[in-house]
């Protein structure tokens, strides 16, 4: 080979190596281009321009194939063309449930090169992966727009530099804004919150005080910070008040005299407590929802010598967490933003040398579990945002219907704290435990219905009361009182005896009562063959409906003709109805 020949062929490669880097440069501009757009109606836009941007073709057009196979235009690029004359090139983009095709078309009397072809190849994958991309984003942004739509308390996002990149309407509402205009503006440049904007925008965001006070209202805001900025939950104070002040009782009405019963392990709670009244020692009362621990709480507080009459009790489970602190030992004027001028006096300031019930202490923050139990070992409280000490006088009673031994193994309540409020523990036993005193409860109550309505006393018929007593009552004392009250009160006013068996214990009595027939058949240790359990199921059901075959095989789960082939299996003896 001549030197003027291998120069002519180190001038092609040089040029084809060029060419092959101009490509290679146009598909990395392009796929920049698509990856800086985060709309998917931006993206359909802008795919027809950059097809152009790859090729030598003078026109390009996005396509959506309906149903029917016509092409629905969705965007078009470049030039006008005759379709019928000019050479061009489709590319399939469907994604997501949508057909969408690329036509791109080259310039008339020409045709698309090679080069343009494998060029449009790679561009259409970068345009499918795009159009994913962008349909995802769309359908998590929906996603995230429809649950802060569906949230009551207010939500408010952030973006680093403060600007709004998302309210739901309850935010809006509360904060007095239009939503639509709070959408990407600073939150400190709206009128009226700029106290929010500084408080969200402080070096710990997550540390901030509960209440801030804006144009419109006093907010209990809570947030926490991600890689991009902030959430904040925002409520009203005024509708976070009931919650956060409601007392589980503001006077102490019950009494010894009020807790009926004569089962031995509740006389024996009952000796205890009477006991434990006489001194001002930690009590923790505990037992299932409804067996009257607020009411030993309330006859130990009455009986106790020497006792100021303030009877302070607070939810602990009722109190949103970051009011929690507050509630319980009150804060100095100007705390935090927000806060009262004249500072507020905790649950223990209230409650002074009488009670303090924390009712269903099991579920207090294990955050407040520390707080709460270093009040209690050095008996003075301290107000949020100030250093003097208050001396601690209250009785403190702690009440909870979760074992909380299992709640200190599982790592959810301190063993410290337990041990600190168990100076005296009273467990409460469940109602099935006690069924001797279902008639004593079941008098008592109707009595005390009879004469708050002023009218003659009320009896139960012996079948009802045995009916009653064999109930397992779940919901325990709380659930006999309130099921005897709304027997009673449908009673006509000629009647003074219930002789119906109430409708939420009926099921309940035929289970009992099957169980009863089963055991008085078996004898006691006894166990049967299959054939002889389904003979004797088959058997009992006939009994039961008096002969009825459709009954009986509705009340078995079976089919007439199952029932009556084992009636003849089992030779047993019906009368047929």
């Amino acid at each position: 080979m001549t030197h003027a020949m291998r120069s002519a062929s180190l001038a092609g490669a040089l040029a084809a190596s060029a060419v092959e880097c101009e490509a290679i440069g146009e598909v990395i501009a392009v796929n920049g281009e698509m990856a800086s757009l985060d709309g998917l109606d931006d993206l359909i836009e802008t795919i027809p321009r950059l097809a152009l941007m790859v090729s030598s073709a003078t026109a390009a057009e996005l396509m959506e194939v309906e149903s029917d196979g016509t092409l629905k235009l969705l965007s078009r690029s470049g030039a006008g063309v005759e379709t019928t004359t000019c050479s061009r090139m489709q590319i399939p983009l469907g994604q997501s449930g949508r057909n969408l095709v690329l036509i791109v078309w080259a310039a008339p009397g020409t045709t698309l090169t090679e080069r343009d072809l494998e060029q449009l190849t790679v561009y259409g994958s970068l345009a499918r992966t795009s159009l994913a991309r962008a349909r995802t984003v769309r359908e998590a942004a929906a996603r995230d727009a429809a649950t802060l739509t569906a949230l009551r308390d207010g939500v408010l996002v952030l973006d680093r530099k403060g600007v709004v990149r998302s309210i739901n309407h309850a935010a809006a509402d509360v904060l007095g804004v239009n939503r639509e205009h709070a959408l990407g503006r600073r939150l400190r440049d709206i009128p009226g919150l700029a106290p929010l904007a500084l408080t969200l925008v402080g070096d710990d965001p997550t540390q901030l005080a509960q209440v801030v006070r804006t144009t419109h209202a006093e907010l209990v805001i809570r947030a926490q910070a991600y890689d991009g900025g902030i959430v904040a939950t925002l409520r009203n104070l005024s509708s976070a008040k009931p919650l956060a002040r409601s007392r589980v009782q503001s006077s102490a009405r019950f009494t010894f005299d009020d807790l009926i019963g004569n089962a031995p392990a509740f006389l024996e709670a009952l000796e205890i407590a009477r006991r434990a009244s006489q001194s001002d020692v930690p009590i923790l009362i505990t037992g299932e929802s409804g067996t009257g621990k607020e009411m030993f709480a309330q006859a130990i507080h009455n009986s106790a010598p020497d006792t100021a009459p303030s009877f302070v009790g607070i939810n602990v489970a009722a109190i949103p967490r970051d009011l929690l602190e507050s509630e319980l030992f009150g804060y100095e004027g100007g705390a935090f933003t927000g806060a009262r001028m004249s500072g507020h006096a905790g649950k223990f300031e209230v409650a002074g040398r009488g009670t303090l019930l924390l009712d269903e202490i099991g579920d207090m923050p294990m955050e407040m579990q520390a707080r709460l139990l270093r009040v209690l070992q050095e008996r003075v409280v301290q107000r949020l945002g100030s250093t003097r000490n208050i001396p601690l006088h209250a009785r403190v009673i702690a009440t909870s219907h979760r074992d909380l031994k299992e709640a200190v193994a599982a790592g959810t309540f301190r063993l410290d704290l337990f041990h600190r409020l168990r100076g005296v523990h009273l467990r409460l036993p469940p109602l099935r435990q006690r069924r001797g005193d279902v008639p004593l409860l079941v008098e008592h109550y109707l009595r005390k219905y009879a004469d708050r309505l002023r009218r003659t006393p009320i009896d139960v018929a012996p079948a009802v009361m045995a009916d009653l007593e064999a109930y397992e009552w779940p919901g325990n004392v709380r659930e006999l009182a309130n099921l005897i009250e709304g027997e009673a009160s449908l009673l006509p006013p000629d009647q003074n005896v219930i002789v119906r068996v109430p409708a939420s214990i009926e099921p309940a009595r035929r289970r009992a009562a099957c169980r009863t027939n089963w055991a008085q058949t078996s004898s006691p240790g006894e166990i049967l063959p299959l054939e002889e359990v389904e003979r004797r199921a088959y058997e009992q059901a006939l009994l039961r409906y008096e002969g009825n075959v459709a009954s009986a095989a509705g009340a078995l789960g079976v089919s007439k003709g199952t029932l009556y082939n084992k009636i003849k299996r089992y030779q047993l003896a019906f009368s047929s109805r």
